[in-house]
């Protein structure tokens, strides 16, 4: 792959991250499902949610999804899906155990900050997908600049953190399939399953 193909691979999976990130944070606002249905990649990538949202009011559709949202990760059901990496790979099933402090160590060596007003545990899939971004972005900055030596260490980083880390998202985002009640969340847990397959083969090819 030249260099120009790789500073554009690195950008597109930045780009994919952070959306998947966004949607985990919090429900879409009115501008996020207008850029979503203005552009035609969400006919590929949110194909069932794309086609639900042609035909239906935007207001009415953005309350579902905000719904959808509240019932799927803020406890607003009988079955809530908890988008925390110690939930899934603890013993127990508890919040913030090891792979808390882990993550948030990740986040501290990378530059991440976590805002003060997140007030959630550090290892949400939000921030984890948000590190993910971040370095990516600066891969395609060392590749900018022809350092491939940084390239490189970047993208093992990114490597080591998504098998150390990652994994775990596949189980949260079956449950997620299992529970949502809207084309959104289905769609991105079918999205977020399908980028990290694809990027983690990517990343143990190089």
């Amino acid at each position: 792959m030249d260099t120009s193909a790789a500073i554009d691979l690195a950008h597109e999976r930045a780009h994919a991250y952070r959306f998947l990130s966004r949607a985990f944070i919090g429900a879409p606002d009115a501008a996020l499902i207008d850029a979503l249905l203005d552009t035609a990649a969400a006919e590929t990538t949110l194909p069932d949610f794309y086609r639900e949202a042609k035909q239906a009011d935007r207001e009415t559709l953005r309350q579902d999804v905000a719904a959808d949202y509240n019932q799927l990760f803020l406890g607003m059901s009988a079955h809530p899906v908890a988008p925390y990496e110690s939930v899934y790979t603890s013993e127990e099933g508890l919040l913030m155990q090891d792979a808390r402090d882990e993550a948030l160590a990740a986040y501290r060596t990378w530059g991440l900050t976590v805002p003060e007003s997140f007030g959630l545990p550090e290892d949400h899939v939000a921030l984890e997908l948000e590190l993910m971004a971040l370095l990516a972005d600066r891969t395609a900055s060392a590749l900018e600049v022809g350092n491939t030596e940084e390239a490189e260490r970047l993208a093992e980083a990114q490597r080591v953190f998504a098998a150390d880390h990652l994994t775990w998202a596949d189980a949260l985002c079956d449950d997620i399939q299992k529970r949502a009640r809207t084309a959104f969340y289905y769609n991105v847990a079918a999205l977020t399953k399908e980028t990290l397959a694809t990027d983690r083969e990517l990343l143990e090819g190089q």
